[in-house]
């Protein structure tokens, strides 16, 4: 027999009793002591773990899987989803344990008068421990797919059966599971590189065991862009139907602590909220901005032709051509930074008229002191969600951090507003006054009024 390596031989009986004395002697001290070391080593263990837990568990955790969503180094198992058959693979999407995390929309199938087909959801296992104790070191939700190890493999499944599936599960009442769908509790708009991240990680950081957050996830975007910026190049309803179908899709979970579902949309997005307004006509939403001058310094502090805003200028309405063409230009002759003020107008502008059709609904949100209007007006009022001195202690807490903070980008924030001001070009003053200014006075007024509708202003352009 083997104890701890060392081998216990047999007493014969014929040995003396001084003998059999020192046999068990040795073998009780051999065996106390590797209770010792098995003892030191859990204690160490327990330790390394709470440690771990204090480092990673950044934020107030409330619920049943906290533990779990507070501690990094817990990691959910890679699961072989081809080794699956369909009807198990639905089944995890319908139980909340597997998510949509992109779509494939074939052209043709959103045409279908009755109803859209040929629309493939691809699904994992999403680690949403991760975001949810540490947003700003995933801040996108292209990061927390890369780091769930189950999205290495995911499945694909026709989202018009799923969702059809989803629906019956919904109304069966003999259901005895605890898997049901979130209803958004808001939507992030905004004009890119405005603190719309932050706002996204405060939502995430203020309460991770009730709050879900897809910050810029793929779907919803693909969905809303399927048919046009009015829907107008599908069946009338379809560019609507499709999104609240990936909604839905999205907002299962398996969590009963998951109280509130959030979703901030790309920037290009905001073009595209027309499509949102009749999806989900009484869910609140925001649009955030910056002051032109600083929004354009932060769109180009990485080059003119590598910035987003001027590699996104597409389908510029007639109406803006028209303008232009007034005072001897054309698209295709503006430079870089011109481009980069023309796209962000568009956004602007498509926000500014959404902002006017939702009424209260929608809310502009100014970059400036965005922190404070988070904590003292938007999340409780506009979005509905009270907040406790704990919660707002984590909202403090992550907007003290760079919010894209992945990566070696991991460091305190630093105000820079004025540096930008100080630092733009005379070219760039002169391209957010001429495209970027009316839009930004309108949403200034408007952001003081105690309702839209109030002094409307006229937008015909």
């Amino acid at each position: 027999m083997t104890v701890c390596g060392i081998e216990k031989k047999g007493i014969k009986g014929n040995s003396g009793k001084a003998r059999r004395n020192r046999e068990l002697k040795r073998f009780g001290i051999v065996l106390a002591t590797c209770v010792i070391v098995i003892l030191i080593h859990e204690v160490f263990n327990a330790g390394e773990e709470s440690n771990s837990n204090q480092r990673h568990g950044h934020y107030h955790q409330r619920g049943e899987h906290a533990l779990r969503q507070s501690g990094r180094d817990y990691k959910l198992p890679t699961i072989n989803y081809q080794a699956l058959s369909k009807e198990e693979q639905t089944n995890l999407v319908v139980r909340g344990k597997a998510h949509l995390i992109d779509v494939k929309i074939s052209r043709s199938g959103i045409q279908n008068v009755d109803s859209y087909h040929g629309v493939i959801g691809v699904f994992c296992q999403l680690d949403w421990s991760l975001h949810k104790s540490d947003p700003s070191s995933y801040p996108m939700f292209r990061d927390l797919v890369a780091q769930s190890p189950s999205c290495r493999n995911p499945f694909e499944l026709d989202l018009k059966q799923v969702i059809n599936i989803i629906r019956k599960d919904e109304e069966d009442s003999t259901n005895s599971n605890t898997s049901h769908t979130l209803y958004p509790t808001g939507f992030v708009f905004h004009e890119s590189r405005c603190g719309s991240t932050l706002v996204a990680n405060s939502l995430a950081a203020m309460n991770p065991s009730r709050h879900r957050v897809y910050s810029e996830s793929s779907p919803p975007i693909e969905a809303l862009r399927a048919c046009g910026f009015e829907g107008e190049e599908c069946p009338e309803g379809r560019s609507v139907e499709l999104f609240r179908d990936v909604i839905h899709v999205m907002g299962r979970t398996e969590s009963v602590d998951e109280k509130h579902l959030f979703f901030k949309i790309q920037s290009i997005g905001s073009r595209y909220l027309p499509v949102f307004l009749e999806a989900f006509p009484d869910t609140p939403w925001v649009y955030v901005y910056r002051e032109p001058v600083q929004i354009m310094m932060s769109q180009l502090a990485n080059g003119e032709d590598r910035a987003n805003c001027v590699r996104q200028l597409r389908d510029v309405p007639r109406s803006r051509i028209d303008k232009l063409l007034e005072v001897g230009k054309e698209v295709h002759d503006l430079s870089s930074v011109e481009k980069c003020a023309l796209h962000l107008s568009l956004l602007c502008e498509s926000a500014t008229r959404a902002l006017f059709e939702s009424g209260m609904l929608g809310r502009p949100v100014n970059y400036e002191n965005i922190v404070q209007k988070l904590i003292q007006h938007i999340i409780p009022d506009h979005f509905g969600v009270l907040m406790t001195d704990a919660e707002k202690d984590n909202i403090l807490q992550v907007a003290s951090k760079y919010s894209k903070g992945r990566g070696g980008k991991k460091r305190e924030w630093n105000e820079d507003s004025n540096q930008k001001e100080m630092r733009a070009s005379k070219g760039i003053r002169h391209a957010a006054e001429y495209f970027l200014k009316e839009w930004y006075d309108i949403m200034e007024e408007q952001s003081q009024n105690e309702y839209y509708g109030e002094g409307a202003h006229d937008l015909s352009v």
